[in-house]
């Protein structure tokens, strides 16, 4: 995995409990807030590439807007007995009230 964290936007930008897209590097990823924790996951369904960035929230998944799959807010797995159905997880963290995204190698 690279080292290479990328600032991607202002914390302001992401409610509580709450799904936005941002651009990291080439891609769209989603970044998903609850409470104090972060989440960051491709931007991009692997079902017929739906805006994640877009979805919402149910439970610990945030929820295509297309098609309605489901992924794991923070590791990307899809829902129970569809774990391999995932979409790729980033590192992230907060400084300073900025997000910082861990770029992938």
């Amino acid at each position: 995995m690279s080292d290479e964290w990328v600032d991607v936007g202002s914390t302001d930008d992401v409610p509580e409990g709450t799904v936005r897209e941002f651009t990291l590097g080439h891609s769209r990823i989603a970044v998903i807030r609850r409470g104090d924790d972060w989440g960051a996951i491709s931007g991009t369904c692997n079902h017929v590439g739906g805006p994640l960035g877009q979805g919402r929230l149910d439970g610990d998944y945030v929820v295509c807007p297309w098609h309605y799959w489901k992924f794991h807010w923070q590791t990307g797995a899809g829902e129970p007995g569809y774990e391999a159905d995932r979409v790729p997880s980033h590192s992230i963290r907060i400084e300073a009230g900025r997000i910082l995204v861990q770029r992938s190698a």
